[in-house]
C-alpha cells in the first residue's frame, strides 16, 4: 500500500510538471513539438520506477489536464496524438530488428502528425496552408523526431539518477 501511495504522489508531480511544460509551451508559443515533447519526457522516470501501467496512467491523466487547461489544441492532439504515448512504446520498439525498427517509427511518427495534422487544417482550423510549408514543415519534424528518439536513452540515463533517489 505505501509504494502505491508513493507511485500515485510521483505521478501527480509528475502530471503537474507535465501541464506545466505544455502551458508553458502555448504560452511561450515554442511550437507544436517541443512542448509536447517535453512533457512526453516525464513519463521516462515512472516508467522506470513503477512499470508501464503506471506510464499509461500518468499519460490518461495529464492527456486531460491537457485538454481543460493548456488552451493550444494542435500542441494538445501532438501531446495526445504522439508524444503522450510514444515514450511508454518505444521500449517494446527496440526490440525489433535495427532497419525494421527505423521503419515502423517512422512511420508511426508520420502517420500520427499527417492524421493530427489533417485533423487541424480541415476541422479545427480551415485556413489555407501551402503544399510547400507542410512538406517543409513534415520534413523538419522528421528531423525533431529523429532528435528526440536519440535524446530518450540519454534522458533515460540521467533520469536513473534521480529515480533511484525516489
Amino acid at each position: 500500500m505505501k509504494n502505491s501511495a508513493r507511485a500515485m504522489a510521483v505521478c501527480a508531480i509528475m502530471a503537474a510538471l507535465s501541464v506545466v511544460l505544455m502551458l508553458l509551451g502555448a504560452v511561450l508559443e515554442l511550437g507544436m513539438y517541443a512542448a509536447p515533447l517535453l512533457a512526453g519526457l516525464c513519463f521516462i522516470p515512472v516508467g522506470q520506477k513503477y512499470g508501464k501501467k503506471y506510464q499509461m496512467m500518468l499519460y490518461a491523466v495529464t492527456g486531460v489536464l491537457c485538454f481543460l487547461f493548456v488552451p493550444n489544441i494542435e500542441e494538445n492532439l501532438m501531446f495526445a496524438g504522439l508524444f503522450g504515448w510514444y515514450p511508454i512504446l518505444r521500449p517494446s520498439l527496440q526490440k525489433l530488428p535495427k532497419l525494421l525498427r527505423w521503419a515502423v517509427k517512422f512511420a508511426i511518427f508520420n502517420v500520427a502528425v499527417v492524421v493530427i495534422e489533417w485533423l487541424v487544417i480541415t476541422v479545427l482550423v480551415p485556413e489555407t496552408v501551402g503544399t510547400v510549408l507542410l512538406w517543409v514543415l513534415l520534413a523538419l519534424g522528421n528531423i525533431t523526431f529523429l532528435a528526440y528518439d536519440f535524446m530518450i536513452p540519454r534522458m533515460e540515463q540521467l533520469m536513473s539518477r534521480l529515480v533511484k533517489q525516489m
